[in-house]
């Protein structure tokens, strides 16, 4: 059966403004789109959607998500409700007792505002490891049987110090299998049809996973495939193969994702200015600049995109040296490199972005992170100039750059409306929207939707199927139940989507 769409809302992403009229689908692609006067000679054997007052748009781009994180984040018991050790310790019991002898035992939502006494898990499991990760996933309650099986401790436990864990949750394909399905459905009920997705050196064999999802029929967005370097450096071996194997417009391997500098918040930024703090301080990490050089030249050299992840302006400067670099020793060509995350940037490098066709890859639901204004650490550690320099949206746009979004899921979960408050209002979601941050920085509806959906697609290299509301494009459409380009600040709070179409085929539909 086809899908016909029609709306008075319609957003192509090749006008500013949506239009009245309508799309038809047929098998995976979209075969029509026409002014709603010419409806009637579409609608034979088309299953007709009426979708006046709500916005239809191409389905949209999450350019950073890490699924494995996702995982990670939900893996095992939720420990949100203990406050003493006794009622820790009880819940550790209940799931140990669940699970298999040899399994280890995880948790999650641990809260840090209690102290729970590390003696009494050492004697409750002198063996067997156990971890308890907290919500930010920046404390682990574990043994020492843990630490020595998966080789962190509880206060460095970020995602790239789990690696072993994260091979061995993954070698279970059945438990990865179940995961994922419960992560795209999620993505799914965001409008989200195509991601970026980071893995871990060779994926652990996860990508099998998900060749069964394509083979079967199952996906429910495209992916756009990336690796991290973690236990070595990039494996290009590796990634000829993966970039041969997945090379369809479901399944893509791309290339490397890089991290450079860390949290500015923390200290590890690097800023060319410094931190207001301390005087003549620019970073707390010792960044091996000319090893990444080295392997951003040798991917170039080589067709691969790379993706670098940088937040303080500095630490940008050198991608984008890295970057011109790379055209200059391996010759000019469509690479579509990224800079992502990108708090800050200086004002002398905006321009360059664009002449070096490098795509900006930004958090534009950040601020949900901070719940309100008095807890963001800008006026902290930066100068006012250099606040400046914070979220620069509509700078980016201004001068020529490819500005697309992603939010690091599981930091965020993607929510188009709520990136349109975040991006139109600048406020912090606590904060009225007269509280707007650096409001000459903020942008329209329709930049926000096209930052999500045509740019988004361009980073991918699938600007030519994707993107826009084209006939003979592939049909993947969302659908949000709420005009969100003039429609209340309140309505706009409740606004969501209501319909995603993945690949010509109907993979959310919201009740009612």
């Amino acid at each position: 059966m086809s899908i016909l769409l029609k709306t008075d809302l319609l957003y192509t992403g090749l006008h500013d403004n949506p239009i009245e009229g309508f799309v038809r689908i047929d098998g995976n692609k979209i075969t029509k789109v026409g002014p709603i006067d010419e409806i009637t000679d579409y609608t034979t054997d088309a299953e007709v959607y009426d979708m006046y007052g709500k916005v239809v748009t191409p389905g949209f781009v999450d350019n950073h998500v890490f699924f494995t994180g996702y995982m990670w984040e939900r893996i095992g018991f939720n420990a949100s409700e203990a406050t003493t050790t006794e009622e820790l310790i009880a819940l550790i019991k209940a799931e140990g007792n669940s699970l298999h002898i040899s399994r280890p035992i995880l948790g999650h939502g641990l809260n840090s505002d209690y102290d729970f006494d590390i003696d009494a898990l050492e004697e409750a499991y002198p063996v067997r490891p156990v971890m308890v990760f907290n919500e930010g996933r920046t404390y682990c309650y574990m043994n020492q049987a843990a630490k020595d099986q998966y080789g962190f401790t509880e206060d460095e436990c970020w995602a790239e110090m789990c690696w072993r864990l994260f091979k061995e949750l993954l070698s279970d394909k059945e438990f990865a299998r179940s995961q994922y399905e419960n992560f795209q459905n999620l993505l799914a009920a965001q409008g989200i049809t195509s991601i970026k997705e980071i893995g871990f050196d060779h994926y652990d064999g996860f990508t099998d996973v998900l060749k069964d999802f394509e083979d079967s029929g199952e996906l429910k967005h495209r992916i756009n495939l990336v690796s991290q370097p973690v236990r070595a450096g990039a494996d290009f071996a590796y990634g000829e193969y993966a970039r041969d194997f997945f090379s369809s417009d479901q399944i893509k391997y791309m290339g490397f994702n890089i991290m450079i500098d860390g949290d500015i918040e923390s200290g590890g930024g690097h800023l060319i200015d410094g931190y207001s703090e301390a005087s003549g301080y620019d970073n707390e990490m010792d960044i091996d600049y000319e090893g990444i050089r080295e392997t951003v030249l040798e991917a170039d050299k080589k067709g691969f995109r790379v993706a670098l992840h940088a937040e303080g302006d500095a630490a940008v400067r050198k991608c984008i040296d890295i970057i011109e670099e790379c055209r200059t020793v391996n010759g000019a060509r469509d690479a579509s490199h990224a800079i992502v995350d990108m708090e800050m940037i200086h004002p002398d490098d905006r321009a360059r972005l664009a002449e070096l066709n490098i795509s900006c890859m930004q958090y534009i639901q950040i601020m949900n992170c901070y719940g309100k204004r008095e807890n963001y650490w800008d006026e902290r550690l930066l100068s006012p100039a250099q606040r400046e320099e914070i979220w620069a949206y509509k700078s980016l746009l201004e001068s020529g750059s490819r500005l697309c979004f992603g939010t690091d899921l599981p930091l965020d979960v993607p929510d188009i409306p709520l990136s349109i408050r975040f991006g139109c209002k600048r406020a912090f979601p606590e904060d009225s929207i007269e509280c707007g941050y650096h409001m000459e920085e903020a942008l329209t509806p329709a930049q926000i939707l096209t930052c999500w959906t045509k740019n988004g697609q361009f980073a991918n290299f699938a600007e030519d199927t994707l993107g826009t509301i084209e006939e003979g494009k592939l049909a993947d459409i969302a659908v949000i139940d709420t005009n969100i380009f003039s429609c209340s600040d309140e309505a706009l709070a409740d606004a969501a989507v209501c319909m995603t179409i993945y690949n010509g085929n109907i993979v959310f539909e919201k009740e009612n």
